[in-house]
């Protein structure tokens, strides 16, 4: 058998040919993707121009159960022969045929882990969901039945967007109007305040005494961003405080190293500008304005352009039985809130490109920890927070709603020697049952009045059993959804 020789001619022409054919196949692939992005986009903007599509960011500060609410809504629209939504019109009339739940279009998020959640809640004993440390995309594909003047009855599907993100990350959102010499300075007076300076007295007067002319230590600074970072989480758990920056240090153990020097009070800008670059003030702007530009920055790009509404989850109750502190901390939360988005009703073109939140909505949960008489009390507490922030964004056309839920309700009510009382299961399964101090539609006048509040906070509860049979009960989830789609259905 004779071998065959090939001419380095040919085999060049034959490496040729088989590489102009893997860069073809490469080229094919690469257009496939296009024309399926772009059919994707397509059906997104014939989506929001047709208002078949609204997008919501959902959020809470700690402890709101952000997660709980996500999966307590989806399993009512899902099963409308299981719900009890008699609040939502298309619901109580029979029109609501439930709702599939798919990724987000061109997101590029990871899908909410509604089945974990779900499992949570359902196992035997069932247990709360784990919190979400991260921001997630989904989409809720809801099937209504529909009633035309003159064809009679028809279908359609409304895709409700739902993105959610932490809390704490919302709380850095003010980092982007804030230069690091400002934030240093707003940082000074909240470090200050009886509400946190107590926590961490030795912390306070070693960030006191960081020089911003000295060279930096990297030692030095690495010890005192573990403790502040444990200052924040400390401010979370013992003081129910809710304006922490920078947020991430609450989630993650990443080495950010954003740190307030906190007396820059007589420097002005052109003296701090010419400090030496290992000075500490250079080396901590420059890691301000990192965590800014890496962190902050662009999950605001790619996250808040796409919203129409944001529903902010808020543990009213706990902050509440925290004290007169906690409450103005939540209240500077909702100051710098109200900031954060861009109001107004959005345009034909910007409905599609740059669209505003136009509807924006705060919700107390956990109200089955009270009994219902205080419902009302605590949904008008609320809403008298909101009144004295938003002022000038509802003079803006920024319609703002409060609401009091509760996404899974653990308790009932009953009576005992002529009084009423709560009873439920406590996080260890033990059935109690107990009181609850009055809550009252106006806050105390006078410090004296907080005592009414002080030491009464009502007990953690697990969620009840017997959810697998198929309906999870809850209180006023059905309000929620008439506020947040009673437009659009």
């Amino acid at each position: 058998m004779e071998s065959q020789v090939i001419e380095p001619r040919q085999q060049s022409l034959e490496s040729g040919t088989d590489q102009d054919s893997r860069h073809g196949k490469r080229l094919k692939e690469k257009l496939r993707r296009w024309g399926r992005g772009a059919q994707e986009k397509s059906h997104w903007a014939a989506e929001r121009l047709m208002d078949r599509r609204v997008c919501v960011g959902v959020t809470g500060l700690s402890g709101a159960g952000k997660s709980t609410l996500l999966t307590s809504l989806i399993y009512q629209l899902s099963h409308p022969q299981k719900a009890q939504l008699p609040g939502f019109a298309p619901a109580l009339n029979g029109d609501l045929l439930g709702a599939e739940l798919k990724p987000a279009l061109d997101s590029g998020l990871p899908v909410f882990d509604y089945q974990s959640c779900l499992d949570a809640l359902m196992s035997e004993p069932p247990r709360w969901p784990q919190s979400t440390r991260d921001v997630t995309a989904m989409e809720l594909h809801i099937h209504l039945r529909c009633h035309r003047r003159f064809r009679g009855k028809g279908y359609k599907t409304l895709i409700l967007e739902l993105r959610d993100y932490p809390g704490e990350w919302l709380m850095d959102l003010s980092l982007l109007r804030m230069d690091y010499r400002e934030w240093c300075r707003h940082q000074a007076h909240i470090i200050g305040s009886d509400t946190r300076a107590g926590l961490a007295p030795e912390l306070v007067t070693r960030l006191a005494a960081l020089s911003p002319r000295s060279q930096a230590k990297e030692s030095e600074l690495a010890s005192l961003w573990e403790d502040y970072r444990r200052f924040l989480q400390d401010c979370r758990k013992e003081r129910k405080l809710s304006y922490l920056q920078p947020g991430r240090a609450l989630l993650d153990n990443e080495d950010y190293g954003v740190l307030p020097l906190l007396d820059l009070r007589e420097l002005s800008a052109d003296e701090l500008a010419a400090m030496p670059d290992d000075s500490n003030y250079q080396v901590l702007r420059r890691r301000y304005e990192a965590y800014v530009q890496g962190q902050v920055t662009p999950f605001v790009e790619s996250h808040f352009r796409h919203l129409d509404r944001q529903l902010v989850l808020v543990d009213m109750i706990g902050t509440l039985f925290a004290g007169e502190q906690a409450l103005d901390d939540m209240r500077l939360a909702f100051t710098h809130i109200a900031d954060t988005f861009r109001y107004g009703e959005s345009g034909l073109l910007s409905r599609l490109w740059r669209p505003k939140v136009n509807r924006l909505l705060f919700a107390a949960t956990k109200v089955d920890q009270v009994l219902a008489a205080d419902h009302d009390a605590l949904r008008q507490l609320l809403g008298q927070q909101l009144q004295q922030i938003f002022t000038g964004a509802r003079h803006r056309g920024l319609p703002i709603f409060s609401e009091a839920i509760a996404a899974v309700r653990c308790s009932r009510e009953d009576q005992r020697n002529g009084r009423r009382m709560l009873v439920g299961h406590d996080l260890k399964g033990r059935y109690l049952g107990f009181e609850n101090a009055e809550i009252f539609s106006r806050l105390p006048s006078e410090a004296e009045g907080w005592s009414h509040y002080t030491g009464a906070a009502p007990p953690q509860l697990r969620p009840p059993q017997g959810m697998d049979s198929g309906t999870i009960p809850h209180i006023r989830v059905d309000a929620l959804l008439n506020l947040l789609l009673g437009d659009k259905v």
